[in-house]
């Protein structure tokens, strides 16, 4: 119990640390800032939008009114994805940009894009996580009349956030009047969500299928599982092309590929095959069976997938290596002292080593007995 305790204080501390990368490099940045505002009010909001797209209105939506809603415009019936953005976004941003043309693109549905941009401005990281429970609220009350109405059929929707939007949907499951069938966590965002309590992140409890996507889990993202399933692209430190796409900002790069691998999975056939692990540890010390069960990451998962997955991507679109290729590479996922790109890096096992703040129910003594375990890794985790 003390262990638990001091390891609350722990995470509580080290937020700020990964705080300074979402917030380049100042942890405090908007604290203080007059203009940054814990917003309070009733549904609807004016802070809280919601913009309907169909395949003949992607370029001019239609704003929803959530008191008085239309059924004509979700007719015929069709499958309905909510797409919520996360921290300094707006309708437009990621992972809408990514997600909605290839929704409306490839398929005949209805997408509903969520706007709640002047809640969460930048600098204001510290508020716009106090706001999130406003955007929630209403999300969910939009919902809520949608099904008791008779608009929408409850089974037919899908809500996908990104980063802060993934805790967004996480929320609004506290205010929804029925469960949902399927919410996809895009890297949920992990500054200001290590210790609290269910009600307010995503988790697996919140729709009955919740599937989620690790890209940044050094930095922006959660490494700990969130959902039924959990996929870790590149093992969700660094992604493949990141550090020379964007060298001034790579945590950025790495947080946006999980909705960028996520679109690409709407339209590639090729697919985004993984293999099973118990756990991010078991992987990153080689301790899987990479010729596991597969399972295909994205849109297509099946719903009956559950636990961790890990898979390779490639540096650029189409990021998919499809299967055959998958399963000829699963056995050089890279470990505790290598990067994406496989060059010995001794600074890379303590960063991993930091992330593990986020495993505070990890059987360090169970890990060491495996074998394969050598002594150097054993050494590594007495440290820890």
């Amino acid at each position: 119990m003390v262990l638990s305790n001091f390891s609350k204080i722990v995470h509580s501390v080290l937020f700020v640390i990964f705080c300074a990368d979402l917030c380049h490099g100042n942890p405090f940045i908007g604290l203080f800032d007059p203009k940054c505002v814990v917003v309070q009010g009733d549904c609807p909001h004016e802070n809280v939008t919601f913009w309907l797209y169909t395949n003949q209105t992607q370029s001019t939506p239609l704003k929803l009114d959530p008191l008085n809603l239309s059924p004509e415009l979700f007719q015929p019936a069709k499958p309905l994805y909510i797409v919520i953005h996360g921290y300094t976004g707006d309708r437009d941003y990621s992972p809408n940009s990514y997600i909605r043309p290839a929704l409306l693109e490839s398929q005949d549905v209805y997408v509903i894009s969520v706007d709640y941009g002047p809640l969460v401005p930048y600098p204001c990281y510290f508020a716009a996580v106090e706001n999130l429970p406003l955007a929630s609220k209403c999300l969910g009350q939009l919902i809520n009349n949608m099904v008791e109405r008779n608009i929408v059929v409850n089974d037919d929707i899908h809500m996908i956030g990104f980063s802060l939007g993934a805790q967004v949907a996480g929320q609004t499951a506290n205010y929804l009047n029925r469960r949902l069938k399927r919410i996809t966590g895009l890297d949920p965002a992990k500054p200001m969500f290590i210790t609290v309590g269910s009600e307010r992140k995503l988790d697996a409890t919140d729709a009955e299928f919740v599937d989620v996507i690790h890209t940044d889990v050094l930095g922006r993202g959660m490494l700990r599982s969130m959902g039924h399933v959990d996929f870790y692209p590149n093992m969700g430190p660094y992604q493949p092309g990141c550090r020379t796409d964007n060298m001034d900002d790579p945590g950025s790069c790495n947080h946006d590929r999980a909705p960028q691998y996520y679109a690409e999975s709407i339209r590639n056939p090729e697919g985004f095959w993984s293999y099973a692990c118990p756990s991010w540890l078991h992987n990153l010390f080689g301790l899987c069976n990479p010729y596991s069960n597969d399972e295909i990451m994205g849109h297509r998962v099946k719903r009956s997938a559950s636990g961790s997955y890990f898979l390779r991507t490639n540096e650029k679109p189409p990021f998919a290596m499809g299967k055959q290729i998958a399963q000829s590479t699963k056995g050089h996922q890279p470990h505790a002292l290598y990067d994406y790109n496989d060059l010995y890096d001794e600074g890379f096992e303590p960063q991993l080593r930091k992330a593990f703040v986020d495993w505070t129910d990890f059987d360090f003594l169970e890990f060491r007995k495996m074998s394969h375990f050598d002594e150097r890794h054993s050494e590594a985790l007495a440290k820890h």
